[in-house]
């Protein structure tokens, strides 16, 4: 695991990144469940976010967080609301599942997630992108 990606490395050396991350998936659960809720809310929540990460899940990936807690919020049944026990006990969830699969010698599932990514990435990198007409033809001009 790359420790510049972990909590506890964004939190000590770039919070404001950290920060603006968390603020934006914030953002984002609240568009996922259809609520709209006021800018005052949502900073709120972040900043209580911002340092549940750094007390409890340092450890985690900013992007496993993400991946956890939408998890979270797709397998469930709802309603969901977007506070702080929503959010501990997706992320609590997804650490005892990760630390099962761990115990089992099995691959957990956001390893196989960044895996998938990673092989969709390659395959549209290598995609030969062809180019159909130009887009200014003089046969279809009007005068």
């Amino acid at each position: 695991m790359n420790k510049e990606k972990q909590i506890w490395y964004l939190y000590k050396t770039d919070i404001k990144y950290l920060k603006t991350e968390c603020y934006k998936m914030m953002k984002d659960l609240y568009i996922q469940l259809g609520q709209n809720p006021e800018p005052e809310i949502i900073v709120n929540l972040t900043r209580i976010f911002v340092n549940d990460l750094a007390e409890s899940y340092s450890s985690m990936e900013l992007n496993e967080v993400k991946f956890a807690i939408n998890k979270h919020i797709r397998e469930k049944d709802g309603p969901h609301f977007i506070n702080v026990p929503m959010w501990n006990q997706a992320l609590r969830d997804y650490k005892k599942t990760k630390a099962l699969k761990k115990q089992n010698n099995q691959i957990g599932q956001y390893e196989i997630y960044k895996k998938r990514v990673e092989t969709m990435r390659k395959a549209i990198k290598n995609r030969e992108i062809i180019k159909i007409g130009n887009g200014n033809s003089d046969k279809y001009k009007y005068d």
